[in-house]
């Protein structure tokens, strides 16, 4: 008896042990490509949020090359065996020996659209919208466009600029096109060769009318125009006002001055990314084929911290506001400040800026919020303190009525 017992115990564990087996086979984990460069702030974002999936969905099991931009397709990867890849995608050619490995393959360069390729981008839309308003807040009335002419993230950039200057009565200036040379085949490549035209552009910048905001297609390229600027005697900000695309805080440091830039949501393009490889991997097909990922925020530094306005009893008030928006003023401060009428001073930010004077301090007021909630972990009384409002509720209230959110929830974004 005690012997058959013994044989069922084991026939049982044998059974066991094999459905333990078959569950292990469907939770394999999974292998995938990143091809991806990380000498920038730009790819190593991306990188963040994959592993961020990864660790919260996965395990997954990563592939990765040190590489360029411009890398291509590494021959290693023509004989691995996995199941999915998120890659920078910068032609066809690429695409397609990708698509040739047999596994979901997504890009998250967003150049270009490739059949059976779901891609990721920077919203254009949002980048343009959010250089259109500081600039107009900060009452510019002249605009240019500095970009890499043919390449497509910068193209869209300047027509979305561009557009959004129409709706407020404004045209844009654009550096006239340079032919790209047939070796430039790469990104990369094309921002070398304008390290050689700073010259070009400085006299282009020259022949326009002052102060000029300038909106450059990414960092690199806002770096070269200040360094035109610089070498061609030409005073940033206060003739040129220079702003980037990707906040690739080195880059930005290195700038002299430091670089105004707007900051890509990096990490969420590929947070959504993976999860939308993840999708893939286990056979859905029923997804987007390009989703566009809204920029985070604009980072404001020395390179455009110019009040563009040619009344300077409104450019001296205006400076005051910024000055000391933390320390509770309040309209009498300012009139005491520039010795000017109410009615004066009033019908002056009218002109100027389209808005009243009780209006700017609390746009500065608001704006001082968004950046400590961003950029700090302060709390709300401690941030209502540093930017002027009477109480944490108070500020939480003209929050909430001006960006239809609480401060709380606009952290989290």
């Amino acid at each position: 008896m005690k012997s058959h017992n013994h044989n069922l115990t084991a026939s049982s564990r044998v059974i066991n042990l094999g459905v333990t087996m078959k569950f292990a086979a469907k939770q394999k984990t999974p292998r995938v490509a990143l091809l991806i460069e990380s000498s920038r702030t730009y790819g190593r974002g991306i990188l963040r949020g994959i592993a961020c999936y990864a660790h919260v969905h996965g395990p997954w099991s990563f592939f990765t090359v040190e590489r360029d931009l411009h890398g291509g397709v590494p021959p290693i990867l023509t004989t691995w065996k996995g199941d999915g890849i998120i890659a920078r995608i910068e032609n066809r050619g690429m695409a397609e020996k990708l698509r040739k490995l047999g596994c979901p393959v997504i890009d998250v360069l967003g150049q270009n659209v490739f059949k059976g390729v779901p891609s990721f981008d920077t919203d254009a839309e949002v980048v343009a919208q959010l250089a259109v308003n500081f600039f107009l807040k900060a009452g510019f009335r002249h605009f240019a466009y500095v970009g890499y002419p043919g390449i497509p993230f910068s193209d869209k950039r300047r027509a979305a600029f561009a557009r959004f200057l129409l709706e407020h009565g404004h045209k844009l200036r654009v550096l006239p096109h340079n032919p790209v040379g047939e070796e430039s085949k790469h990104i990369q490549a094309i921002e070398q060769e304008g390290i050689s035209a700073e010259g070009a552009i400085a006299r282009w910048l020259q022949q326009q009318p002052h102060p000029l905001a300038v909106l450059a297609c990414n960092d690199v390229r806002a770096q070269q125009v200040l360094n035109a600027c610089r070498e061609h005697d030409l005073r940033v900000p206060d003739q040129v006002a220079v702003m980037g695309v990707d906040n690739d805080d080195v880059l930005c440091a290195l700038c002299e001055p430091p670089l105004t830039s707007i900051e890509p949501d990096t990490e969420r393009l590929g947070y959504e990314a993976a999860e939308m490889l993840a999708r893939m991997m286990k056979g859905d097909r029923d997804v987007p084929a390009k989703k566009q990922i809204p920029p985070t925020r604009l980072i404001e530094r020395v390179s455009t911290d110019i009040v563009a306005i040619e009344d300077p009893i409104t450019v001296q008030a205006v400076r005051f506001i910024r000055d000391n928006i933390g320390s509770g003023i309040a309209v009498k401060d300012v009139l005491a400040q520039v010795q000017r009428s109410r009615t004066d001073l009033e019908q002056r930010f009218r002109r100027a800026l389209k808005r009243s004077i009780r209006a700017e301090l609390l746009r500065c007021r608001l704006d001082r919020v968004s950046s400590l909630l961003q950029e700090t972990n302060l709390n709300l009384t401690e941030i209502a303190r540093k930017s002027g409002f009477s109480s944490g509720a108070h500020l939480c209230r003209l929050f909430q009525k001006h960006y239809r959110q609480s401060p709380t929830e606009y952290r989290k974004r």
